[in-house]
């Protein structure tokens, strides 16, 4: 069987995450949600997260910039991936979180395996 990183595993968990924030179950498909659809795939790295919610295109994701998409997920998780609390998240806060996240998830399959 073919190794699978444990970083991939973890990016798309938060994909799959982010994803299911997009779309309700009695939510009827349309053309706006299918391009927020095509959104998730670009969250798992910092540069897709810029791309997808940084309206003022200086490289730093705000909170004002993160609630404005109500990304349901996202602004529950933005005080917890913003370390400093300067209500921005830059690039080494999101790998760091990343890095955080995969951690735990390490440790659940070790516990549990």
């Amino acid at each position: 069987m073919k190794n699978v990183s444990l970083f991939k595993v973890s990016a798309l968990v938060i994909t799959i995450a982010f994803a299911s924030s997009f779309v309700k179950a009695e939510d009827k498909i349309t053309e706006k949600a299918q391009s927020t659809l095509t959104k998730p795939a670009k969250l798992s790295s910092f540069s897709g997260l810029i791309a997808a919610f940084d309206q003022d295109k200086n490289g730093i994701l705000s909170q004002n910039e993160a609630a404005a998409d109500q990304n349901h997920l996202l602004n529950v998780e933005f005080n917890k991936i913003d370390a400093n609390q300067d209500k921005q998240i830059d690039e080494a806060e999101f790998n760091n979180y990343l890095e955080e996240v995969n951690g735990k998830i390490t440790d659940l399959a070790k516990s549990t395996g």
